[in-house]
């Protein structure tokens, strides 16, 4: 699909702005030491082996996990816990 002209420094920023969150999102995996595994039929990544006290995020797949892992290290408020 070709993008027309004058939307073209918008595609690319999104582009732009998608790609540095999802790095953003490994990062936390390499900062903390994460490694998804499979629990169930759903990915998942967690702080800790005991999921009852650890912040844990689960998916369809590791990338995902690790996305919904980043929302729970905001909590509801937003703000990291």
């Amino acid at each position: 699909m070709e993008v027309p002209g004058y939307l073209q420094a918008h595609v690319a920023e999104t582009i732009a702005l998608e790609s540095d969150g999802a790095n953003k999102r490994r990062l936390w995996a390499v900062i903390l030491g994460l490694l998804p595994y499979r629990d169930g039929d759903r990915w998942c990544v967690s702080t800790s082996t005991e999921l009852q006290i650890a912040v844990c995020g689960f998916g369809d797949t590791p990338d995902k996990a690790i996305w919904d892992f980043e929302q729970a290290m905001y909590g509801k408020g937003g703000k990291p816990l």
